[in-house]
């Protein structure tokens, strides 16, 4: 079987080309690269090698869970950046056809510490995109709205350098906490959102959301003594049809309530 059989046809090449931001790998049984349609990458190397090394261990997932896509990885690009891309492998005779949709550039392909962190535009274009694409499968995604607590007061007493830097801290430990594909934004002061992709239910959801609490209540070491940190979380399922701001509504309304019930308090929106 040809690199040519494999890849697209030339009607699926003239409809990607108007695309922006497409990139398609044809690759063979064995997870070997024929060719890529933007023809700037090495052929005949794994798949694996062209996604950041955390991402590419889940890239055997994707391709045998193709009917369920699509799941987000981060593809190298030419200068060494982890791009985040929805990723749609759609099965060919003795092989795979991967999509690379929606370029969003959250960091460098080496990790660093704080680094990856999404911004508002960011994670309310990615909830927007999974509203209207992700196809009912049995695997939900989740929002979670986070405030962190007693930052303001940290500010207040010993400035805004304090405060960022333990903000980096926290934001740095809720990333580790996370699973690959998962996104965090901060989106203000003190007030985060992460997005959990192919939970089972709101459980699951609650389960990745008390690990990112125990993350951010190990205090943060700082020249002056420890800084202790609690985090309220509001979350929610998404529901598809539905809009941006209904989701986003009723996550903040379940961290409004969780606020309110006392420090370290995890609402769900139903209620569980």
């Amino acid at each position: 079987m040809s690199a040519q059989d494999l890849g697209p046809t030339m009607e699926e090449r003239e409809a990607l080309s108007r695309q922006a931001g497409d990139t398609f790998a044809a690759v063979d049984a064995s997870g070997q690269v024929l060719c890529w349609s933007d023809d700037l990458r090495p052929t005949g190397i794994p798949l694996a090698a062209a996604l950041v090394p955390d991402d590419a261990r889940l890239l055997p997932a994707v391709l045998t869970d193709a009917v369920t896509g699509p799941h987000w990885l981060r593809l190298v690009d030419v200068q060494g950046h982890g791009r985040w891309m929805a990723v749609f492998a759609i099965p060919r005779d003795s092989g795979w056809l991967v999509e690379f949709r929606d370029v969003r550039t959250l960091g460098p392909a080496v990790p660093q510490e704080g680094g990856g962190i999404a911004d508002r535009d960011q994670v309310l274009n990615e909830i927007a995109w999974l509203l209207s694409a992700t196809p009912r499968t049995g695997k939900e995604t989740a929002v979670v709205s986070c405030s962190l607590e007693g930052l303001s007061d940290l500010q207040a007493e010993h400035g805004r350098q304090v405060s960022d830097e333990v903000m980096r801290v926290l934001l740095g430990r809720v990333s580790d906490a996370l699973r690959s594909g998962d996104l965090v934004a901060r989106i203000d002061q003190a007030q985060l959102v992460v997005i959990l992709r192919g939970v089972h239910d709101l459980k699951g959801a609650v389960r990745v959301a008390e690990r990112m609490q125990k993350a951010v209540n190990e205090p943060v070491s700082m020249p002056f003594g420890d800084v202790e940190q609690g985090m309220s979380v509001g979350l929610t399922l998404i529901q598809r049809g539905e809009s941006v701001d209904s989701v986003l509504d009723r996550a903040e309304g379940a961290l409004e309530l969780a606020v309110q019930a006392g420090t370290n308090r995890i609402i769900t929106s139903p209620p569980l």
